[in-house]
């Protein structure tokens, strides 16, 4: 019963937080989500409206250029309809008298000609034809032969644009006949306006109302193209009725976008200028500003709900979740959910719960590194047991070896492979000390010595291995200071440790870079040796590279796992760091770096060759 009654609380302190949560959504998120789309709307529009505003002064510029060119159009074709030769070649025309019309034909080509010259340039040519259409006179270039179109418009073909002017003969105001022109589109439609347009792509279209053709277009095959053609789905996608008024606005989709049009129409020539441009070019400030305004209200509504969540959870369940927290650490989970620290007892309580399971938790740790150096350091005297000994009888020997060499009894040659061996003997021994010795601190025995050379003591260490693997060590010194306070010896050990594992990686053999440079800055005391060993290897992998450092983690099947490890410990006792370099796009093999700090007394060791 008493089972039911907790779940009957815990049942409505749930259903308390969702209407709370709910209340929240309703009031809280739901006026910022309109307001954002409000507010995103509102700005869009102001968009379009500045893009008509734009497009529509754009239009205007057109426009009166346009107006103002046909204008000087007019005025010399009405020179050529209206001078006296030309009254006087079509009342001769009429008249049909054969020598005085070829006179006047004379007279008037001659006067006409040295008008052609003055502005000539505009056109492509004139002509002056009768009433029936019959051709009297021609300025300019020949005419090619009429197209279907131009047969029945009379407009010249090719690239122009048609004008006509009725000659009217001043005595008796009858119409004589007209003058039709081919003129040139720049003398009418300026290139340097038509290129004009509102953001990179705006554009400008003219179109020729009584003709229903396109004169300009952005797009070349739309241009000499019917009207109807740029109605269409494909183009525009809107009715030819809306260019029956002076001037408006329209909007359509080309190309996944969508374009505002604004349009102005001229009376002479009855042609209308489109300029459009696209909102999608002005709009991503407004979107981001849209998406920044969400994400903001998003956020906020979330840290609000989580915050009203909490206090309830905190109001309805603390005395619950400290009970789960105690089930939960003696299952063995150290990191329970615990309530908020307060200053009423459950906060009290709270607090001093989580202090118990921290220090519970510092406790095991600490049984656990333990354990860890117990392991250790019985391992530890095991190889000290079999290792010591044989490396005693070792040693023996060879000091033995070195004492016949100086009484001669062996020859010479064999005294710089005895001292090797004995050095590595000595070395070897040291290890085992350093490996026993893992489970406690001691600073290393320092003095003043030189990278450089220690690197080559250890190249020299493990020469005759490599070579019998067919590896060779190339060696690049490029620090200028290599003098560092460190144990020679200890130091050594890092290299061959490093140089053996490089070995071991390429059993095919292969090639070793060490490489060396200063880091640091000299002045401030903080410059340091940085040491590169690399290997034409397989690499680490990637799963291991964060292990690599522990104790009984290897790569090698057969391998320890404390050469890494002893390395580490005798890089970090002289103040430095070892590393695993991380390996570039395409790059194999493994790469360990070893910074040292720079010694700063004594004088600069001498360069190791």
């Amino acid at each position: 019963m008493l089972h039911g009654k907790v779940l009957s609380k815990r049942g409505r302190a749930v259903l308390l937080r969702h209407r709370i949560l709910a209340l929240f959504g309703l009031l809280g998120v739901l006026p910022i989500l309109a307001l954002s789309v409000f507010t995103y709307v509102h700005s869009m529009r102001a968009v379009e409206s500045q893009l008509e505003a734009e497009t529509a002064r754009i239009a205007r510029r057109i426009v009166t250029d346009i107006e103002d060119r046909h204008a000087l159009r007019s005025s010399e074709l009405l020179l050529v309809a209206g001078n006296a030769e030309t009254q006087r070649l079509y009342r001769a025309q009429a008249a049909d008298g054969r020598v005085s019309a070829s006179a006047a034909l004379d007279a008037a080509g001659a006067y006409l000609s040295s008008a052609w010259t003055l502005f000539g340039s505009s056109y492509h040519w004139i002509e002056l034809r009768g009433r029936g259409g019959d051709r009297l006179l021609r300025l300019g270039a020949p005419r090619p032969a009429p197209s279907a179109g131009d047969r029945e418009g009379r407009r010249p073909s090719g690239d122009a644009v048609s004008m006509e002017f009725p000659v009217t003969d001043y005595e008796t105001g009858d119409t004589l006949g007209t003058v039709v022109a081919a003129v040139r589109p720049p003398a009418i439609l300026a290139a340097e306006l038509l290129a004009t347009a509102f953001g990179r792509a705006g554009n400008t279209t003219v179109l020729d109302r009584a003709h229903g053709t396109v004169i300009h277009h952005a797009s070349r095959r739309f241009v000499n193209q019917r009207l109807e053609r740029l109605l269409t789905r494909d183009a525009w996608n809107v009715d030819a009725s809306v260019f029956t008024a002076d001037h408006g606005k329209f909007t359509y989709r080309l190309n996944d976008s969508t374009r505002v049009a604004s349009f102005l129409s001229l009376s002479s020539p009855p042609w209308t200028v489109v300029v459009s441009a696209t909102i999608e070019e002005f709009a991503p400030p407004f979107v981001r500003m849209r998406n920044v305004n969400l994400a903001v209200m998003l956020l906020v509504a979330v840290a609000i709900g989580v915050s009203f969540l909490l206090i309830t959870r905190r109001a309805t369940e603390s005395l619950e979740q400290l009970t789960t927290a105690a089930d939960d650490v003696a299952r063995g989970a150290l990191s329970p959910r615990l309530p908020p620290d307060g200053r009423d007892e459950v906060g009290r309580l709270s607090r001093a719960f989580r202090i118990m399971v921290e220090e519970v938790r510092r406790m095991l740790q600490r049984v656990e590194e333990t354990q860890q150096m117990a392991v250790m350091g019985a391992f530890a005297s095991r190889i000290s047991h079999e290792i010591r000994n044989p490396l005693t009888s070792i040693k023996l020997n060879l000091q033995g070896l070195g004492r016949d060499v100086e009484e001669g009894r062996i020859q010479q040659q064999s005294a710089r492979p005895v001292r090797i061996c004995l050095r590595e003997v000595s070395r070897l021994d040291q290890a085992v000390s350093r490996v026993l010795s893992m489970a406690r601190t001691h600073p290393p025995c320092r003095q003043p010595c030189s990278l450089h050379q220690v690197i080559c003591d250890a190249s020299e260490a493990v020469a005759a291995e490599l070579d019998s693997q067919g590896i060779v060590v190339e060696r690049r010194f490029g620090a200028a200071r290599d003098r560092v306070m460190g144990d020679p010896e200890e130091l050594e050990g890092v290299f061959v440790n490093l140089l053996v594992n490089a070995g071991e990686a390429m059993p095919e053999g292969g090639t070793v870079r060490i490489r060396t440079e200063n880091a640091g800055a000299a002045a401030s005391g903080g410059a340091t040796v940085r040491v590169q060993v690399s290997d034409e290897g397989p690499g680490v992998p990637a799963e291991m590279r964060e292990q690599i450092f522990r104790p009984f983690v290897s790569t090698k099947h057969d391998g320890t796992g404390f050469g890494l490890a002893v390395a580490r410990r005798s890089v970090e006792e002289h103040q430095g760091r070892i590393d695993l370099a991380t390996p570039g796009e395409g790059e194999g093999g493994a790469t360990f770096v070893v910074q040292l700090p720079v010694a700063t007394r004594g004088a600069p060791a001498e360069e190791a060759t």
